[in-house]
């Protein structure tokens, strides 16, 4: 039994193909990291909006209970059911 040892070319074109490999997965590698950045300062973005708009409505939420706390609110919500109507 014989061992065949490769050629040149052959080893050649298999070293060829490995650093074409290498490259493709390097400029993966690249495009995944940018779009992980690009997706995590989204997520920040929209992180920010949920936060404003839980103090905006946690304020009307604190307006509305102020406003149907208030004297005026109250007499005015008597003399509407001595009418029949409710709020």
């Amino acid at each position: 039994m014989s061992v065949r040892v490769p050629d040149d070319e052959w080893v050649s074109a298999r070293v060829e193909k490995a650093r074409h490999e290498r490259e493709m997965a390097l400029a993966t590698m690249k495009r995944l990291e940018d779009e992980v950045r690009r997706l995590e300062y989204r997520v920040a973005e929209l992180e920010a909006d949920r936060v404003a708009l839980k103090n905006r409505t946690e304020e009307a939420e604190s307006y509305v209970a102020a406003v149907k706390t208030s004297r005026p609110w109250r007499i005015v919500q008597a003399l509407r059911s001595l009418v029949g109507r409710q709020w």
